[in-house]
Formats: C-alpha cells, structure tokens, sequence
C-alpha cells in the first residue's frame, strides 16, 4: 500500500503506458520500515523487565491499532479508494484522521496508488506487484522512489474533495497528533509517557504497518481463487484475522467496487460491519453490493474453468463425452442465471415505479428456483467426474 514520503499538492498527470522501474531507494523509508520493528521486539520485552507493565499501555495499543486500522480498510480503502459507499462528513472526517494516524501517506496519495494497483494488477505498473516476490509486495516496493507516486489523475474526485485535501495538506501534523501528542498525553495520565510512546505509538504503528502490507502480499500468495483467476488474489480466512476482513481478496478483486470483503454473514470482515452499522444510524450510505446473478455468473464460469481443466487431463476415451456433459449443463446453468437476472431486473423496475405484483414476485422466486437447481446439478458432476488419467 501507499509509500510514507512526503505529500505535495496534486498534480494531473496522463497515466503511461511506460513498465515502471526500480528508482532509487528512499532511506528514510527503507530505514524506518526495517528498524522499527526491530526495535520494537527489543525495546517492549526490556521496557517491561525495568520498568514493568501497566494494562493502559496494551488497551490503548489496542484502541489505537482498531482506530488507525479500520481507518485505512473502512476509510482509504473502501470509502475513498472504491467508493464502495458514501459517507457523512462526520464519518469521513473521523476515517481521514484514523488513516494518518496508520502511517500510511495521505488519502489522496494511498488511493491513487491502490487505484493503480487494481488497473494493473501483477503488471508492471503495479506499485506493488505480487509476481516480483512476496518482500517486494509486503514492503519493498515503499523503500524505492517511483514516478508515479505522486500521480492523481486516476483520483480526480479526491483532488476535488476539500475534506480530502485539507487531509493531504496536514498530513504530518495528524500523523504527530495520533502518534505522539496522544500517546505521551495518555502516558503522562498514568506517570507512564515513555511505555505510552513504545506501546501505543511506535508498537502499534509497526503492528498496523504489517497487518496492511499482508493485504499486498501474503493475500496474494495464500488461499483459493473461488471467484476469478485473472491475477493472483486469493480468499484466506487467515489473512482476514489480522487485516479487518481484507482477506477475502480474490472477492474484492472480482468485485472491487462491493462494499464487503467478506461475501457471507459469518466471514470474519469486522470493516463490513461497521460500514453497515454506521448506515443503520445514518452515516453510511449507497452501500454498494454486488447482484447475485453477477456473483454466481462469476462463480460459474470459474468452476467451468476447473472442470475443463480437469477434463484436459482425462483419458481421451471419456473426455469428448464428459465436455458435452459439462457443457451442456453449464448451459442450463447460463439460461437460467439470465432469466433470473431478466426477473430481478423486472422486479426492481416495480418496486421503483411502486408496481410490483404478487405474480411478479412469484416469477423471480421460480426463476431463482430453477437457478439453483441447474447449479446443484452442474455441482453434482465434481462427484462423478472421471479421475484425470
């Protein structure tokens, strides 16, 4: 994610079709990124053996990596980087504050980098480019300049965005508030500064930094591809853990624009809750979500991949009749997956003009019903399918 030099005005410049290159390395950042959690593993264990522990100093760690670490996945990510939902002013002037307070860069500049990084997923102009090798899209990629970071035309709206900008132009004196102002303030409260500013600024900083830069790297190294195998992202329940439901990630991928990470109620993705929640009280909304027939048309072509390539590797005397097989009820499954999407689409044009009728919504509930079963029956063939030879 987004590199932590210094923030400039923005400036429009056309995007290249140039491969980006290695430029050369920024020590503050290199230094910092590399030494800070080493000095973090030694200077906590020896802060606690000379001068003990105090339970403020983890609850505040704790809160304050919540706080900065939602900003980033609940604000940079999905509100400014994805417009996945709209916001109060409220909300997004807290989300712009919490984000400083990770390190992270500003707003503007994290979220036309991350832009970037969807356009041009695994290709050169990816800043942080999986396929170079899990160092250099955890945190490599931030040591070295690029030309590029200071880019805002994929991000107009933000550049236009006066909350957005007066972020961007502060940065660092947010950054300083969150990270030492507040801690060595609370740490003054309880005759603890210097175990404030270790635990609740710089622990916590280096906790939130690694925890985001998994999503760069190790989401896109572990787990499956149940929705598109067009780059690397993948879905790990794992990497949702430690990055606030970021882990569904070949999901945002597929379907970048969803508000949700985690598609299913019980996928641990806490930034969907709270976006859902502040819109039960009025501070969220237009959250986007991705219609069904367009999940599962995705979910189906996919599995079709896996099937031909399953099928490819079968004994040619069973393969030409198990690809009709395969096709044919792949056929099913597109016929029925667009009535239902012709229904609902129906169906909402209803609801919107106040027309909507009993036999209307009896036409979506059967073309649903059909959906579903032509797909259990496409499911059906993994159990039977011929082992490959």
């Amino acid at each position: 994610m987004p590199d932590s030099t210094s923030t400039t005005e923005p400036t429009l410049v056309p995007d290249s079709n140039e491969p980006a290159t290695r430029g050369p390395i920024i020590w503050s950042n290199a230094l910092f990124l590399s030494l800070s959690p080493i000095l973090t593993a030694l200077s906590i264990p020896a802060y606690i053996y000379f001068s003990g522990h105090h339970w403020a100093l983890t609850a505040t760690a704790i809160t304050l990596w919540i706080f900065a670490g939602m900003g980033i996945t609940v604000g940079y990510h999905r509100l400014f980087a994805h417009r996945s939902y709209d916001a109060h002013p409220v909300w997004r002037f807290i989300a712009l504050v919490s984000g400083a307070a990770a390190l992270q860069n500003s707003a503007l500049v994290w979220s036309a980098s991350h832009r970037r990084h969807h356009k041009h997923t695994d290709h050169h102009e990816d800043p942080y480019d999986a396929t170079k090798g899990f160092w250099w899209s955890h945190m490599r990629w931030i040591f070295h300049e690029n030309d590029k970071v200071h880019d805002y035309s994929n991000a107009p709206d933000l550049a236009a965005d006066k909350l957005v900008m007066w972020q961007h132009r502060n940065y660092w004196s947010i950054v300083f508030t969150c990270n030492v102002l507040i801690p060595l303030a609370l740490g003054f409260m309880i005759d603890r500064p210097l175990g404030m500013l270790l635990f609740a600024g710089l622990a916590r900083v280096v906790f939130t930094h690694q925890a985001t830069f998994c999503i760069n790297s190790l989401c896109h190294m572990i787990g499956n591809q149940p929705w598109s195998k067009k780059d690397t992202s993948k879905d790990s329940w794992i990497c949702a853990l430690i990055t606030f439901g970021e882990g569904y990630h070949n999901f945002h991928h597929t379907f970048p624009a969803d508000y949700r990470n985690g598609l299913k109620w019980y996928h641990f993705d806490p930034s969907k809750w709270l976006i859902w929640t502040g819109n039960l009280l009025g501070l969220t909304s237009n959250l986007k979500r991705t219609e069904a027939p367009v999940r599962w048309r995705k979910r189906h072509d996919r599995q079709l991949e896996v099937y031909l390539d399953r099928l490819a590797e079968t004994l040619p005397e069973v393969h030409g009749e198990w690809k009709v097989r395969v096709e044919s009820a792949s056929q099913r499954v597109e016929e029925t997956l667009t009535q239902w999407a012709e229904q609902l689409r129906e169906y909402r044009r209803a609801v919107k003009n106040g027309e909507v009728t009993e036999s209307l919504r009896q036409a979506v509930s059967e073309a649903q019903k059909a959906w579903h079963h032509s797909w259990k029956e496409f499911m059906a063939l993994r159990n039977t399918m011929p082992l490959p030879a």
